[in-house]
């Protein structure tokens, strides 16, 4: 500038000096008044308005003085008139000079500041480094605001030095919400014409324009960079700083995709060198936490009929982990729902929520967010991602989609962790029955296929035995009010439904008509409620085959959900069936064994020392379940006889008569044994002492019934009850042993005292 005012000099002073050689006569000009003109309107064009009348009024007395020709009053006016015109160009022309001088500024300031941006590393410093960037143009004023969830308010991120520091909240329907709300930069040349203008404090002097510019990240506006000056802005600065908050955008997805990118690289790794599914989620939970800044969340999968946490991470209330850890019922809370769904829930009014949990709503929590963990090729929700926190805040877009990706990577690790431990429960199981008795094998069995299979909340398994498949355990149901229900081949393939399935051993699942089909298939009217047919929503059957032939078959329920079991409940069910069908053929095998040893060879009924083991089993299932038990012991009356004359072929005949005598007079569920010579017992569970008498009048008449050649039989019973008449096996065994006796002393078939 200061060359153009050189510039300015020299002309003026050349213009002046031609007017006054032409009018001293020292040159000959054609027009000298015109080279003086010239010179005062340079000179007001570098000097400005106020110099107009001061050099006219000088022009005007150097005329009069020097004699000029002209009307004095013309040349004035001609003066004046190129004067006015000029300084009026010349001021034009400085104001352009200075705005381009100051855009030149600010773009030179803007480019620095993005190269100091890219050296930021998180989205929360380059926002706070904004206004230190900003605060060397002009002398305006600058800020960053963020909504504060949920009221509508926006609360100050960081400001320059110049900003009032006492305000720190500013309304939500003023320019800053209004760019906010609209995603676009909002321009106010004057904020005193505008009535949606905040000042941003009641003292101090007011802007003149404000220019609010909305940042955004993954297409989210997050932030406003809000800009204060005492002067209007020039279109050329306007534009440089709409593009320079398109920068900041630009570099905020830069940032969160690379943070999320490394989330989920650091995630994937922590994950996988997990052992087991509480401390896969307790890393993955630590991770996303610390990444969204929460207070505490947890891992929650459905376990049956309700939802229990798998792992926990941070501030969690010692309420809320015993409300977790004992599950939440079926139907209760958002959880459920989201489950259902399969959709995220993001609230930020947790306790406005019509679904929100009594005991988290008193703890506090304001902010919760549910999002579903699927787990690949399966449509049915098992895991639940938790995070709550009891301070208000707003979940942004980005953070929703971070939380999608990284719920994806959880899944996989999920599947991969769930596929370990299933083989690794197959491996355990097959371990610990080579330790039980077949009926808890048969427990061990069920109570891992529920555990193993997803949405199995009860279930039974049933074994073929003596022609027919009946209950050997359950779980969820009465096994006592089950007992002496059995069903056919045929059966069992109709209430499967599908022939060509069955005969490859796959699962089925069945959802709708279970009570009716179950009936309909074989199940006694009066074991409708033993087997809470009417409560059954969905039912997984799976025929547990060996070779050509059905073992088991296994009955996997869900008493609250018809759509508990999915795509990932077939297949956990069909990694167990080749297995366990192993080791239900291992166990049958196992169990001819000691069958064969607790087995009489000459009668085919059990022996003394399957006695001996039954009752003691028998005994303890009545105390447990308080229900009566008898026990008869039986010795033949006449078999010497038919020993001593017709030999020992016919005495061994006519011990297989009485034991085939007696299996037609047995209940269902009664059990028969021979001790030895021509000793008998029976133990019958649900029988009190009537029940016991009953049972002997009906086996001393089959034996009474008998001949063996010309040679009848007859029988001396002893009964004995528990718990009425003893406590233990000892105590009842003697009494029915005593009164046997008796019977036999009197020559009666049956003595009670």
């Amino acid at each position: 500038m200061g060359s153009v005012r050189k510039s300015a000099w020299m002309i003026a002073t050349v213009g002046l000096g031609l007017h006054l050689l032409e009018q001293t006569g020292l040159l000959r000009l054609a027009f000298s008044e015109a080279w003086l003109m010239i010179a005062l309107a340079t000179l007001t064009s570098v000097l400005g308005y106020r110099w107009v009348l001061p050099l006219v009024a000088g022009a005007g007395l150097l005329d009069a003085l020097l004699g000029v020709r002209q009307t004095l009053l013309e040349l004035l006016v001609l003066y004046a008139s190129s004067s006015l015109l000029a300084a009026w160009f010349g001021a034009r022309l400085r104001r352009a000079y200075t705005e381009r001088k100051r855009g030149s500024h600010l773009i030179a300031l803007l480019v620095r500041g993005q190269k100091e941006l890219y050296g930021l590393s998180t989205c929360s410093a380059v926002l706070e480094a904004l206004p230190a960037i900003l605060e060397g143009y002009g002398q305006g004023r600058v800020s960053v605001w963020e909504p504060e969830a949920p009221d509508g308010r926006f609360r100050r991120i960081a400001a320059s030095r110049s900003f009032p520091q006492d305000c720190q909240v500013i309304a939500g329907h003023g320019i800053v919400g209004q760019a906010f709300g609209e995603k676009r930069p909002i321009y106010l040349p004057d904020v005193r014409s505008d009535p949606k203008y905040l000042p941003a404090s009641a003292s101090g002097t007011w802007p003149l324009c404000e220019l609010a510019l909305p940042l955004f990240k993954q297409g989210e506006a997050i932030a406003v960079l809000n800009l204060e000056y005492p002067e209007p802005l020039s279109e050329e600065s306007l534009q440089a700083l709409v593009h320079f908050a398109q920068g900041v955008s630009r570099h905020l997805d830069h940032l969160s995709e690379h943070r999320a990118l490394a989330l989920l690289e650091e995630l994937n790794r922590a994950m996988y060198s997990a052992q087991d599914l509480a401390g896969l989620g307790e890393r993955a939970l630590a991770l996303l936490g610390q990444v969204l800044e929460l207070e505490g969340g947890s891992l929650v999968q459905q376990d049956g009929s309700r939802l229990r946490a798998l792992a926990f991470w941070g501030d969690v209330l010692p309420q809320e982990r015993a409300l977790l850890e004992e599950g939440i019922p079926f139907g209760q809370g958002l959880a459920w729902e989201v489950l259902h769904t399969g959709q995220p829930l993001f609230s930020d009014r947790y306790a406005a929520e019509e679904g929100a949990l009594p005991t988290l709503k008193a703890t506090g929590v304001q902010a919760l967010l549910l999002h579903p963990i699927v787990l690949p090729g399966v449509q049915r929700v098992r895991f639940i991602l938790g995070f709550q926190t009891r301070q208000q805040r707003r979940w942004r877009q980005s953070e929703k989609e971070l939380l999608a990706r990284a719920c994806r990577v959880v899944g996989l690790a999920l599947e991969g962790m769930l596929e370990r431990q299933r083989i690794k429960t197959l491996l355990n199981l097959q371990q610990s029955l080579l330790e039980l008795s077949p009926e808890a094998a048969y427990g061990q069995i069920l109570q891992v296929a529920v555990a193993m299979v997803p949405g199995a909340e009860a279930g039974s398994l049933m074994v073929w035995r003596d022609g027919a498949f009946e209950f050997r355990a359950v779980q969820g149901y009465d096994l006592e009010g089950l007992r002496g229900v059995r069903f056919s081949l045929e059966q069992q393939q109709a209430w499967h439904g599908n022939l060509a399935g069955w005969q490859r051993g796959l699962p089925r699942i069945r959802s709708s008509a279970l009570a009716e089909t179950s009936l309909e298939t074989g199940l006694p009217e009066d074991k409708r409620e033993a087997a809470r047919l009417e409560e059954i929503k969905t039912n997984l059957h799976l025929p547990i085959r060996y070779a050509e032939e059905v073992l088991a078959l296994l009955n996997l329920d869900n008493l609250h959900d018809p759509l508990a079991f999915d795509h990932d409940s077939l297949q956990a069910a069909e990694l167990f069936a080749p297995v366990v069908a192993t080791l239900l053929h291992d166990l049958r095998y196992r169990q001819r064994l000691e069958e064969a040893a607790l087995t009489d060879v000459l009668t085919g009924l059990s022996n003394r020392r399957a006695f001996d083991l039954r009752l003691a089993e028998e005994l303890e299932r009545a105390r447990r379940y308080a229900y009566p038990l008898s026990l008869l012991v039986m010795d033949l009356s006449g078999f010497k006889a038919i020993n001593d004359r017709l030999g020992h072929k016919e005495g061994d005949r006519a011990l297989q008569a009485v034991a085939s005598a007696l299996r037609e007079q047995r209940r269902n569920g009664d059990s028969l044994y021979r001790w030895g010579g021509d000793e008998f017992a029976a133990i019958l569970p649900h029988a009190d002492l009537g029940g016991a008498i009953a049972a002997a009048t009906r086996y001393h008449r089959a034996i009474g019934a008998l001949k063996i050649g010309e040679m009848g039989l007859g029988v001396n019973i002893g009964a004995a009850c528990f718990p009425k008449e003893a406590q233990d096996a000892e105590a009842l065994l003697r009494l029915a042993d005593e009164r046997m006796y008796e019977a036999k002393s009197r020559k009666v078939p049956l003595a009670l005292d």
